[in-house]
């Protein structure tokens, strides 16, 4: 019985000691991600990273919208010039 407890004690260590390990190499990928989400988009947080995608995206809508504008104004030209 005794050596039950203590194969399960030492199990239980094992498993923490995994775990503690796991962890650590997790903390170490976290810092690496928001290394590069830093240094590559200027950003310092996921939530300041998701409001510079949103507003790049509305600021792209805005210049694809503007090119078919003018996509159509030249249409126009071309029409009238015909």
């Amino acid at each position: 019985m005794t050596e039950d407890i203590g194969r399960k004690l030492l199990q239980l260590k094992e498993q923490l000691e995994e775990e503690k390990s796991q962890r650590s190499e997790l903390q170490g990928e976290y810092k690496s991600v928001m290394k590069q989400l830093k240094d590559d988009h200027g950003a310092e947080s996921l939530e300041q990273a998701e409001k510079k995608i949103k507003k790049e995206q509305e600021e792209l809508q805005e210049m694809e919208e503007s090119i078919r504008e003018r996509v159509e104004e030249v249409e126009s030209l071309m029409e009238e010039g015909e």
